[in-house]
């Protein structure tokens, strides 16, 4: 149930590998199979876990270290969750009441932040992170996690 969730927080955000091209270096690759290690760490298990692996690799791992967002242990840099946030684009769009549709900065909807990624992001990058959206009023996860539990050590 937790990787249907992973999917469904994550899905339409990425691409294939086929289309980011190939990540190249030994370096790359093992903080590519740590970073899908961590996000399958959080998965169920009752899922087909070579074709999950491969989602989680092809359509994000590999993505996040082709931008220098994987730190060597696999833990993700802050990074990942900007990019997350704006929908893989700096702009987001809206519209309201029947009127065109508007692109404008993206920010968090309600205080209400979606907290897949940041499980796996560096504690005090999530720290700094949560602080700063803070300024604007409360914030919480969208998935009930404690703001103090998020985040790798």
């Amino acid at each position: 149930m937790a990787i249907v969730a992973l999917a469904a927080v994550l899905a339409g955000c990425g691409t294939t590998g086929a289309e980011q091209g190939d990540v190249a270096g030994s370096t790359g690759n093992a903080r590519i199979d740590k970073c899908v290690e961590l996000l399958l760490s959080r998965s169920a298990s009752d899922v087909n876990e070579q074709e999950v692996r491969a989602y989680a690799r092809d359509t994000y791992c590999e993505r996040f270290e082709r931008n220098g967002w994987i730190y060597d242990d696999g833990a993700l840099r802050i990074a990942a969750q900007d990019w997350l946030d704006h929908g893989g684009t700096e702009e987001c769009v809206t519209g309201e009441n029947g009127e065109p549709a508007q692109t404008v900065p993206c920010d968090p909807d309600g205080g209400i932040i979606d907290c897949a990624l940041l499980h796996l992001v560096r504690r005090a990058e999530v720290r700094a992170y949560v602080a700063e959206l803070q300024r604007d009023g409360q914030v919480q996860c969208d998935d009930g996690t404690p703001l103090a539990e998020l985040g790798v050590p």
